[in-house]
């Protein structure tokens, strides 16, 4: 049930860590016997434009399944916990089975929230707002944790409404990836002309592909 101010619903919130399956950190690089963690791993400075650029990795490697609670799957909502920079990020099939560093926070989707509804909500300035008040330290860096991240009170629409964000979601980062890719190409294709105008050469006919 939702009560109404002025006409418009108000949806019931609930804490993140009551209608998500799971809540986790990420693996220290080092262990405590100072061995470094198979990798590479999914850090801080991978997530960019609320995207996983994952590196590439041996996913199947007995060291990485040794270590699986800290390996994340499609839909899983990343949060940076620790740093001066709070990112958030949805998990695509690329970076599906890597292992996250433990500046990150991993939230895995239950059927009570959609993912997309998560990122939605922690990348809106309201939620931006509630990780950022949780996660300052004294220091005014980031420090959050699986806890105070799982206390957030989050809006939690019927399914139905949650179907719809869903589906605006994915399809918003789709075109972003689309035309950011068309852009990387026009640009590439704009210097390679430039380069052939600075050597003195004329130009071949050059197109940038259609994402």
């Amino acid at each position: 049930m939702s009560s109404s101010t002025q006409g418009h619903p108000v949806w019931p919130r609930r804490p993140i860590a009551e209608v998500t399956e799971r809540i986790f950190l990420g693996v220290p690089t080092r262990d405590r016997a100072g061995t470094v963690q198979p990798g590479p791993l999914i850090g801080v400075g991978d997530i960019r434009d609320r995207r996983v650029h994952a590196p590439p990795s041996d996913k199947h490697s007995a060291e990485v399944h040794a270590l699986g609670r800290y390996q994340v799957q499609v839909d899983d909502v990343l949060v940076t916990c620790r740093g001066s920079q709070l990112k958030v990020a949805m998990v695509d099939g690329d970076a599906a089975g890597a292992l996250i560093t433990a500046n990150l926070i991993a939230i895995r989707a239950a059927k009570a929230i959609l993912a997309p509804v998560l990122l939605a909500y922690l990348t809106g300035s309201e939620g931006q707002a509630a990780l950022l008040g949780r996660g300052r330290s004294s220091t005014l860096g980031l420090s959050l944790t699986p806890s105070s991240l799982g206390g957030i009170q989050i809006p939690v629409p019927p399914i139905a409404v949650q179907q719809q964000i869903a589906e605006l979601v994915r399809a918003a980062e789709q075109n972003f990836v689309a035309a950011t890719r068309a852009a990387e190409q026009r640009r590439a294709v704009a210097h390679a002309v430039a380069t052939d105008l600075l050597g003195g050469r004329v130009p071949r006919r050059r197109e940038a592909s259609t994402p």
